[in-house]
């Protein structure tokens, strides 16, 4: 099986995890605002460093999958 996210739908997870991270923590408003500008000046969609996220998340999620795939092909049937 083969995933993987594009750089747009790599922009929408993280912004979600991003808005998770603001929304659930008790962070002071200075930092909450470094967050947001960071994410709106430095991870836009079509900038190269959230190119490399999308990257390296589908590296990621597929290194996770072979490992998946690895372990059901050494668990015995019998268990």
């Amino acid at each position: 099986m083969k995933v993987e996210f594009d750089v747009d739908e790599a922009w929408t997870l993280m912004s979600f995890v991003v808005a998770q991270l603001l929304e659930e923590t008790k962070l002071p408003d200075e930092d909450r605002a470094r967050i947001r500008r960071w994410r709106s000046e430095k991870m836009r969609p079509t900038d190269e460093t959230m190119k490399t996220l999308a990257r390296k998340m589908n590296e990621d999620l597929a290194h996770a999958l072979e490992v998946k795939r690895r372990s059901h092909i050494r668990k015995p049937d019998w268990r």
